[in-house]
């Protein structure tokens, strides 16, 4: 499985399991050493064609600065996975399991504790199900903004019934 590296218009590609190194899929005599990691921080040799350069890689959140010769550059990374569901028109961070609220089984909707156009944080409360004798209280997969509530209280649902849908 290969790591996608792009900054600007320069497309790496470093395919780890025989460290080959293709930028914008041409191979390059290339070789990278990893010298040391400090937090989330990574001091690698980088030697192409001949010429050793020592990079520092920070990785905060989703973002990857490289510092060469103490310039940063942002760097975006992607797995053949990421590029996968990109060629399909899909974006892994726009899933429906990122916006949507389901029933986790059959029950029956004993209280509907947000509204359209109320603003969410992650794991905070929306909809009290009660199901098997036991009320259970399903929260918000992400900060956002509720989209629609499709059920009231009293409401029976079946087994992954759509309840609640949240724009992040």
């Amino acid at each position: 499985m290969a790591l996608h590296l792009r900054t600007g218009e320069t497309s790496l590609a470093l395919d780890r399991p025989d460290g080959a190194l293709t930028a914008d899929g041409a191979s390059l005599d290339a070789r990278i050493a990893r010298l040391g990691a400090t937090g989330d921080a990574e001091t690698v040799v980088l030697v192409v064609d001949g010429r050793p350069r020592v990079a520092t890689v920070e990785r905060d959140g989703g973002v990857t600065r490289v510092w060469v010769g103490g310039t940063p550059v942002e760097v975006e990374t992607r797995t053949d996975a990421d590029l996968l569901l990109e060629r399909c028109g899909l974006d892994a961070g726009d899933a429906a399991a990122d916006r949507e609220v389901h029933a986790p089984m059959p029950g029956l909707v004993l209280r509907v504790l947000v509204e359209p156009g109320q603003d969410v944080e992650e794991g905070q409360g929306v909809v009290v199900l009660e199901a098997m004798k036991m009320e259970n209280e399903l929260t918000a997969p992400a900060a956002g903004t509720v989209a629609a509530v499709h059920v009231a209280a009293g409401d029976a649902v079946a087994k992954n019934e759509l309840l609640i849908e949240v724009d992040v």
